[in-house]
């Protein structure tokens, strides 16, 4: 079966060009279920949807009028800061006002993950290439996201770490919101705090007993250790971290976890077996049989999820994931820790529960196409389950 084709009509752009048409088509994006904007000089404006890019306008923007939005549209500051060669990660808000201003209504507001940086792009030797993440105005209803029964349960333990995996665009932070959310609804005697960089969703809703503090790097805090340690002594339930990026973050995490708080992060990761690995390659050699006992002690679950094109034109979440039990515990402490990512992966093998194994179902049904298995497995692994069903 293969995919279906879905229309996707440009933008018409009626009232011209400039900056509050652009913020207007950034709301008529978000309207239409896209999930990135990607606006470069010399290209047409592009969006993605379901997973798949569409040419968004119909003309191509030329480089010179791409500089002069630039200004208008974000801070001064940022087009030199790009053109000097440094990147620029910034989240941007629109806010619907009383006039329905851009389209959204007086209290409504839409957030964006932007990254704007230098590069040379077809015919320009340089021009600033904008990526826009955007991100749902309503976080998605945990219990409406189809996750196994097993791992449900275990979202939400009284302390230690939650580590949730993906490659980019997987859904990790939308995941993570989830969790934190659906924690301020059922037990709202638990306190969550985030540190981002940027701030994606906004958690706090009215009639929260206790409005959710979000961190921003860079502007509340220098860096994810430092707004972990200051966490520390405000109480908190949960702790989010944005990413598991460095060894100060990590072992601050993990004593957070120590100590009685529950941490969730993330990681670029692409099975729960990579996670361990991935976090003792911070950490010097001469400490990693040490730190990885520690780092056992306090691991909850291991999540790691994909997102498949249906043949519908959607995406359906597939995820490899391990709890930690004291079995499991008892078992890898038995064992050298250079062994404990084999063996974790697999489990998941055994189990059948691989990526490989939820696609070809998926295929066997109709859900995905041949195509799309290529996203969720080698070449061997296909042969393997082509053999299996013979």
């Amino acid at each position: 079966m293969t995919t279906q084709t879905m229309d996707f009509a440009p933008y018409a752009f009626e009232d011209g060009l400039n900056a509050d048409t652009v913020r207007d088509f950034f709301v008529w994006c978000e309207r239409q279920s896209a999930s990135d904007i990607h606006i470069q000089g010399g290209n047409h404006l592009v969006v993605g949807h379901q997973g798949r890019l569409r040419q968004a306008s119909r003309f191509v923007l030329a480089d010179d009028t791409w500089s002069k939005l630039l200004d208008d549209l974000f801070s001064p500051e940022i087009r030199p800061t790009v053109r000097g060669g440094r990147p620029v990660d910034r989240a941007i808000q629109l806010d619907g006002d009383i006039n329905q201003r851009y389209g959204l209504e007086r209290g409504e507001r839409l957030r964006f993950r932007c990254n704007f940086v230098q590069a040379t792009a077809g015919r320009l030797d340089t021009t600033i290439a904008l990526t826009m993440r955007i991100i749902p105005s309503d976080i998605p209803d945990l219990t409406k996201m189809g996750l196994e029964e097993d791992l449900f349960e275990a979202l939400l333990p009284s302390n230690g770490l939650g580590l949730i995996g993906g490659i980019t665009g997987s859904g990790k932070s939308t995941q993570a919101a989830a969790i934190y959310r659906f924690c301020l609804d059922t037990d709202p005697d638990r306190k969550v705090t985030t540190i981002e960089d940027p701030i994606e969703f906004i958690l706090a809703r009215p009639g929260d007993v206790l409005a959710s503090t979000q961190l921003q790097i860079g502007r509340d805090v220098a860096n994810y250790a430092e707004g972990i340690r200051a966490d520390l002594r405000r109480a908190p339930s949960i702790i989010g971290v944005g990413e598991m990026r460095d060894l100060e973050t990590f072992q601050a995490a993990v004593l957070a976890g120590q100590v009685g708080h529950f941490n969730l992060s993330t990681l670029h990761i692409h099975s729960p077996g990579e996670a361990i690995p991935r976090c003792l390659t911070m950490v010097p050699s001469e400490m990693r049989e040490a730190t990885a006992h520690d780092l056992l002690s306090v691991l909850q679950y291991i999540i790691v999820q994909k997102l498949l094109r249906t043949t519908d034109g959607k995406r359906q979440a597939v995820r490899e994931y391990i709890i930690f039990d004291d079995g499991l515990r008892a078992k890898l402490a038995s064992m050298p820790y250079p062994e404990w990512g084999r063996h974790i992966d697999s489990i998941i093998r055994l189990e059948q529960r691989r990526f490989a194994d939820q696609a070809w179902r998926l295929h066997l049904e109709g859900r995905i196409d041949r195509r799309e298995l290529a996203v969720a497995m080698t070449a061997s692994q296909l042969r393997e389950l082509e053999q299996r069903a013979v």
